[in-house]
């Protein structure tokens, strides 16, 4: 029996999110990331800490990512710890990819970002409480053939 190929090539999307963009006057804060094209199948999910998210001045103890889907914020990544003291820079967190309904994406998804701060919000709507953070996040993704 001779190999054949299945399917295409693995992908990567990445995207970075730097603290300055959490300024939200909640403890939550839904960042959209980038999109997955109909067909992909994603494959795996994680992110680099490349500076752990902190916060010298206010309240903030804990800051937690998932990633995911409308609907699903976690479908991809469960709830993680980027914070200082916690997370560690130069580190990789990962977790399964979750083989729930939304591994197979039927029509071009956004990918999303679930940030949860513990302790106080993330800022007061303008400007962020944070002081320092750097993550990147990463999908790898295949797309089926049949899709294109």
């Amino acid at each position: 029996m001779g190999k054949s190929m299945l399917g295409r090539t693995l992908l990567r999307a990445d995207a970075i999110l730097s603290y300055t963009a959490l300024v939200e006057a909640s403890t939550t804060s839904t960042q959209t990331l980038f999109s997955l094209p109909k067909g992909a199948v994603v494959s795996d999910a994680f992110f680099d800490v490349v500076v752990p998210l902190a916060d010298t001045e206010t309240n903030i103890s804990e800051v937690k990512i998932a990633i995911g889907v409308s609907g699903s914020t976690a479908a991809y990544m469960t709830s993680t710890s980027v914070f200082t003291g916690t997370a560690t820079a130069g580190t990789r967190y990962a977790d399964k990819t979750n083989p729930s309904t939304y591994r197979v994406v039927s029509s071009a998804t956004d990918v999303i970002a679930t940030c949860a701060a513990t302790g106080a919000n993330f800022g007061d709507g303008a400007d962020t409480a944070l002081d320092a953070g750097v993550v990147r996040l990463t999908v790898l993704y295949h797309v089926l053939p049949i899709a294109i």
